[in-house]
């Protein structure tokens, strides 16, 4: 009996909501004002979808915005976006420089460069203060040889020694040991070498000798061609290079 009071009084209560009801009525809105909330809407969507491409960043309806005839003003103001540091591209392999950005390297002015300049006379090229050089002769050998010294046979090449005279003209002896270093090569139609080194004392390459006032030596320089470029020999310029710079002069 108990139970059955309880499931009545439960199905009253049950009735008596579906008939009064509860919460305030919907609100009615307008046409227009249903419009005004969707463009609201759209436009606050769009501001934050950072997956769009292009987004709306002016969420404000502007007067007459609604209306069939508006007309958009022309000047346009340039969206600006809310992160500049997340909207700037940057370089893939050097994140911390910015794209179109190229760091150079600004040579330094005091750098010495090499430059190769012709013309020069014997004894402007080897640039040794007081000692006069002058060209005497040229050899073609499959080796060279001295009474102590001979180099060896190279298939298809052939070395060419040149003879070179020097006197000191200056009134005090010359050290070639406290010298600044010098390098030789010489060019023979297309082909240019370096000078070969060869163990006698009057080479000018490696001495280190002093001259003194007055006196007067032979030198030879050694060099190793193909037989190819030593069929045409009417054109040798020896090159001295010392300092970063390179002089050459005309056999």
């Amino acid at each position: 009996m108990k139970i059955k009071r309880n499931l009545l009084l439960i199905c009253v209560f049950c009735i008596s909501i579906m008939v009064t009801g509860c919460g305030d009525p919907l609100f009615v809105m307008t046409a227009e004002e249903e419009s005004i909330i969707t463009l609201y809407a759209s436009k606050t969507v769009s501001k934050f979808n950072k997956n769009q491409s292009t987004g709306i960043c002016n969420a404000r309806v502007k007067t007459g915005e609604l209306d069939e005839d508006y007309e958009a003003d022309e000047e346009t103001e340039e969206e600006v976006p809310e992160n500049p540091e997340e909207e700037t591209p940057l370089d893939e392999e050097n994140p911390d420089m910015e794209t179109g950005t190229i760091d150079e390297e600004i040579p330094d002015s005091e750098t010495e460069v090499d430059s190769e300049e012709s013309g020069y006379s014997f004894t402007n090229a080897m640039g040794i203060d007081g000692v006069e050089f002058s060209f005497s002769s040229f050899d073609v050998s499959d080796v060279f040889q001295t009474s102590a010294y001979a180099t060896n046979k190279v298939n298809g090449k052939k070395y060419v020694v040149l003879h070179i005279d020097a006197v000191n003209n200056s009134g005090s002896s010359v050290d070639f040991s406290t010298i600044s270093d010098r390098t030789y090569s010489l060019s023979i139609g297309e082909e240019k070498a370096e000078v070969v080194y060869v163990p006698v004392s009057n080479n000018l390459d490696t001495y280190d000798g002093v001259m003194k006032s007055g006196a007067e030596k032979s030198f030879v320089l050694v060099f190793l061609f193909s037989e190819s470029s030593l069929e045409n020999m009417s054109s040798l310029e020896l090159f001295v290079t010392s300092d970063g710079t390179t002089r050459g002069t005309t056999i």
